[in-house]
């Protein structure tokens, strides 16, 4: 049976994007239908065929295929709070260089990024095969624009790479190229951005601590390295799930739209593994409201955001899958945490 194959990408790596939309069109998420709760939790996953969909959707509005390059100024590491603090507070580009590389994988799956040396030229590489038309182009200049203010962090904002590869057709009417600097191949098999390999060592006249500690809670740690792979179908659905509430109870025609199945392949493909989506449904929202207790978010919030109709309806669905009402499992929760 042909895996469920898609991949998800966190609200936080799309904020630098959300910004520049804010500044430079006035145009906010609820107009694009982008629930507020996902934006409220950064480290919450979506399909990546959604973003994709958002991207193309913006080009629509402010009728503009270089629209990424008019919010350039925005796209940076550091417009994604604790985490691009992180991938950016270090004494050289080498170091951010592999932090971005590494850590990446915890932000988008299905894609690579990575280096490619050739010569004296390093060529740093950004693939996802989940990009599709328009949106492909769209995503190419997003991260080709991120990797060169990434440069520029270290190396000043003049700044120009050597070459840059963009996976889309030409757009922008010589925009793409004035923000870059350099010549632009347009149709790129995958996204490349070419600098020498002698500024990997070059350092960064911005203040940074080496030694401080950068605080992170159990939960956050939890929900960085908690990225399912196209491979994982188990995960998959569970995160797929999980994105659904956003938009109210789980919904299963929801899910199988973005999987392009019907619902009745869907249910088959669930069946095959011994699941049914009702089943899936009540262990993610169960998973999910522990989650929230371990936040001390009330009772009553946990289960509005978790789109049941009333808090009678969670309480059951919570009692059938842990054995305790909700109040009384997160009474035990909390008595754990200070003990």
């Amino acid at each position: 049976m042909a895996l469920l194959d898609i991949s998800f990408i966190r609200t936080i790596f799309l904020q630098p994007v959300i910004l520049g939309l804010e500044k430079r069109y006035q145009l906010t998420p609820a107009e694009f239908e982008i629930p507020e709760r996902i934006l409220a939790e950064p480290m919450s996953l979506l399909p990546y065929i959604d973003a994709h969909l958002w991207l193309e959707s913006i080009e629509a509005r402010v009728n503009d295929p270089a629209f990424i390059v008019e919010i350039a100024p925005y796209l940076r590491f550091n417009n994604m709070g604790y985490l691009g603090d992180w991938f950016l507070s270090s004494p050289d580009l080498a170091l951010a260089f592999r932090r971005i590389n590494y850590g990446t994988s915890c932000l988008q799956s299905g894609a690579s990024f990575h280096g490619e040396q050739s010569g004296k030229l390093i060529k740093w590489c950004y693939d996802n095969h989940f990009a599709k038309g328009r949106g492909r182009l769209h995503d190419s200049l997003r991260m080709a624009v991120m990797f060169t203010n990434t440069l520029k962090h270290f190396m000043g904002d003049d700044y120009r790479p050597k070459h840059v590869e963009i996976s889309g057709p030409r757009c922008g009417d010589g925009r793409v190229e004035n923000f870059f600097g350099c010549e632009v191949q347009w149709n790129a098999p995958r996204t490349k951005v070419w600098l020498d390999i002698s500024i990997l060592e070059h350092g960064s006249d911005k203040p940074f601590a080496s030694s401080r500690p950068m605080l992170v809670s159990n939960l956050q740690l939890d929900e960085f390295v908690n990225m399912p792979q196209p491979h994982d179908t188990a995960k998959i659905m569970y995160e797929m799930v999980n994105y659904a509430r956003y938009y109210g109870y789980p919904n299963l025609d929801f899910v199988a739209e973005r999987f392009a199945l019907s619902r009745q392949q869907l249910q088959r493909r669930l069946h095959a593994f011994g699941w049914t989506f009702t089943n899936i449904t009540s262990y993610v929202l169960c998973n999910q409201a522990i989650t929230y207790m371990l936040a001390d978010k009330p009772i009553s919030e946990i289960a509005k955001v978790l789109g049941y109709n009333n808090i009678q309806s969670f309480n059951k669905a919570f009692q059938r899958q842990r054995g305790l009402t909700p109040s009384q499992y997160k009474d035990k929760l909390l008595e754990r945490g200070q003990s």
